[in-house]
């Protein structure tokens, strides 16, 4: 895994079988949201394009505000549009709880970790 950015987000990502694990550390806000864009965009782009799976490690998040809300917004359509399944791992009570006020939980697939999303046939 080979990391995007130092700054106060970043962003590595890596194939693991039919998957392609993504994962964010720090925080994934106004300010850093086009770190975090940047290295999904180019996974779409990357061959083979898309991945079966894509899996997105929140487990190192230590903000979210609504930019990054509407960032895992477009990561969901964006895995729509391309037949990708997306599975949102390792999001903290407070991201969950964001997601569900907000009305957006049923719409995204949730694992507590990362092995337990790769494990999910």
């Amino acid at each position: 895994m080979s990391p995007e950015s130092t700054s106060a987000l970043s962003v590595s990502s890596g194939s693991h079988g039919d998957a392609v694990v993504v994962r964010a550390v720090g925080d994934l806000d106004y300010d850093y949201a086009p770190v975090f864009r940047r290295q999904l965009a180019e996974l779409w782009t990357a061959p083979p394009t898309p991945a079966p799976r894509l899996v997105v490690d929140l487990s190192g998040l230590t903000f979210c505000d609504s930019t990054g809300l509407a960032e895992l917004l477009w990561v969901l359509q964006r895995s729509g549009e391309t037949g990708t399944r997306l599975v949102l791992a390792g999001a903290n009570r407070t991201l969950r709880h964001m997601l569900a006020t907000t009305g957006l939980l049923a719409f995204f697939e949730l694992a507590d970790s990362v092995e337990d999303a790769l494990e999910r046939p």
